[in-house]
Order: structure tokens, then C-alpha cells, then sequence
């Protein structure tokens, strides 16, 4: 007779710094990251098996970016479902949107709990053991907005400030919270005039994409890749596409720059993370309405993109099944 051994499963550790979280689950080996949808629990009901005996993973997701994430898939990888599978499987649930974190009320973000039920462990040889890692693949959208601060000043202005001993402040880029860190750089102020024929200053405008979970597993998803399906449909699965889209300041308007990727006079553009670690985009924006007096401005940039975050668990399996002819099992 088949007999389920109990499995310790140790309470996992939460470690939050700087706005990232990670969990460790001991025994289960899972890890996820944040910010974002994060996985916070990856478990199976039992660690350990014999051979026959039906299994159940649970998992537990938390949206813990400042953005709804949409269109969640939650799916299970990394075993074979043809060993694992019993005919009333479905290795992947379709779970809608999390609404983020509300500060104003103080609000966590939304937490979902899904189970995936009507496992069997596979048949192996009495006296064999084996560990298997099923794996949680998260997929979500999800969007990032980032603004910085710019000042435009007026050349004669800019004396004035200069001479009495003064300095325009220069203030750092600011995102939601999200896996994509977004770094806009224009130097600390454009200086403009504004005499007759006087031609306005051009001035360049460099943004960086980082993917924050890089090292921990964390990914746009590549094209072509088809959530559900544990795999890849058709297309390049080396690109990480992002749609980058810049909105310049008031009073200013992009240099179209030729037929060139990094164009923004379009003001979007599809831009891919290299290996899924960073892409960098260098536009030109020209002030078209200078101020007479110094004015501080924002420049926008919005990323709209797939992602998804992996978590590990391990189940190991003794196997019960006495070897017949030709190695077949009863």
C-alpha cells in the first residue's frame, strides 16, 4: 500500500530592501522577485512521493508594482506532462488582471491563489528515486511611466542666474514602480535664445531600459513566444520587444533623425532588450517656444511590454514498481 511522507515545509523568509523582495522557500527551492507580480508562494502539497501517488502545486501571486497587471497567465513548466499527467491536467490558468497597490488608502496589491490539481507521480523502479523541479511561469503586461524634470532657461536669463552666484537645480529621473527601470538623461538645463532668426538649441535626449530581474530569471517576453503552450510559436525568440513611447515637453518637438530604430519623431518605438538585459535609445528634441524667464519642464517616456517571472519547487519520487521483461513495470 502506497503511504505519503509528510513534508516539513519551512516557513519561507521575506526579505524587503530597496524596493525589491525576495522569498526563498527553503525546502521548495522557489524564488521570486519583485517589483512587479511577484511570486510569493510555490509549493507542493506533499515533497515527497511514491510512485502512483497524486500530486497538487499551489501558487500564490501578488501584484506589487504601481501598475494593474493584465492579461496573467500562470502556468506550469520544467516536468513532463506526459509522466505527470492523468488525463484531468491543465498546466496553465488564464487569470485576468491584479489591480496594484493603492497608497492613498493604504491598499495592498491584489493577491491571487491558483492550484494545479490531478498529478500523478511517475512510475519508476522500486529502490530508484528521483527529484523533479516543477517550475511556475508567471506571464503578464504590464506598463512603466518615467519623468524627468528639465529646465529651459533663455541664454540672457541664464546670466543673470549665473552671475548673482545661482544654480538651476538638476532633479533625477522618477518611474512606477514596475521590473523595468527607466534613466532619462538631458544634462542639467538647455540653454535657448531668442533674437531675430535666432535658431533655438537642439539638444539630445538618451534613455535606458534595465530589466531588474535579469540575474534572478526575470524576462520580457521574447517574440514568438506563446503563453500556455510552454514554448515557442514562430518569430525571432532572441528579440525582447518593449514599445517605448516618448512625449517631449511642451514648447519643444523631436528632429526627425531618418528611417533610422532609434527615431522618435514618431514618438514611439519598438525598441528589444538586449538578451533580455537593456536597450538604450538616443533622440534629439529641438525648443520650438522658448521661455523669457527659466521654466522647468517634464519629459515623459512610457514602456508597454510582456513580462515574466519563474519559480522553482522539488518533489522527489520513490519509486514502488517491481522491474518485469524488458525493463516494464506492474
Amino acid at each position: 500500500m502506497n503511504r505519503k511522507l509528510l513534508a516539513v515545509l519551512p516557513i519561507a523568509l521575506v526579505v524587503i530592501a530597496s524596493g525589491c523582495t525576495t522569498l526563498t522557500g527553503g525546502g521548495t527551492g522557489s524564488v521570486a522577485t519583485g517589483p512587479g507580480v511577484v511570486v510569493q508562494d510555490w509549493k507542493p502539497d506533499f515533497s515527497k512521493l511514491y510512485s502512483g501517488e497524486q500530486l497538487a502545486l499551489q501558487l500564490r501571486i501578488q501584484n506589487q508594482g504601481q501598475t494593474r497587471a493584465r492579461n496573467v497567465v500562470a502556468e506550469v513548466t520544467g516536468i513532463d506532462l506526459a509522466d505527470w499527467g492523468t488525463g484531468g491536467f491543465t498546466n496553465y490558468e488564464n487569470l485576468g488582471d491584479l489591480i496594484p497597490a493603492d497608497a492613498v488608502s493604504n491598499t495592498p496589491g491584489e493577491t491571487r491563489t491558483v492550484q494545479f490539481q490531478n498529478l500523478r507521480a511517475p512510475a519508476l523502479a522500486k529502490g530508484t528515486s528521483f527529484a523533479y523541479t516543477p517550475v511556475a511561469r508567471v506571464s503578464y503586461d504590464y506598463a512603466t511611466t518615467a519623468h524627468k524634470p528639465i529646465t529651459i532657461v533663455d541664454q540672457n536669463e541664464l546670466r543673470r542666474i549665473q552671475q548673482q552666484g545661482r544654480t538651476l537645480p538638476s532633479k533625477a529621473t522618477t518611474y512606477t514602480a514596475g521590473p523595468l527601470a527607466v534613466e532619462i538623461r538631458t544634462g542639467n538645463y538647455v540653454k535657448t535664445g531668442t533674437g531675430f532668426g535666432q535658431t533655438y538649441d537642439i539638444f539630445p535626449v538618451y534613455i535606458k531600459v534595465t530589466n531588474t530581474q535579469w540575474e534572478q530569471g526575470g524576462t520580457v517576453v521574447p517574440k514568438g513566444f506563446l503563453p500556455g503552450s510552454s514554448g515557442y510559436g514562430f518569430g525571432t525568440i532572441d528579440q525582447y520587444p518593449v514599445l517605448v513611447k516618448v512625449t517631449p515637453p511642451a514648447g519643444t518637438t523631436f528632429v526627425f533623425s531618418g528611417f533610422g530604430q532609434d527615431d522618435c519623431s514618431s514618438f514611439q518605438v519598438t525598441k528589444d532588450l538586449w538578451q533580455g538585459k537593456d536597450a538604450e535609445i538616443t533622440c534629439e528634441l529641438q525648443v520650438t517656444s522658448p521661455p523669457s524667464i527659466a521654466q522647468e519642464k517634464l519629459i515623459t517616456v512610457e514602456l508597454d511590454y510582456r513580462y515574466f517571472a519563474e519559480a522553482k519547487a522539488t518533489v522527489t519520487v520513490d519509486g514502488t514498481a517491481e522491474p518485469g521483461q524488458f525493463g516494464t513495470f506492474y
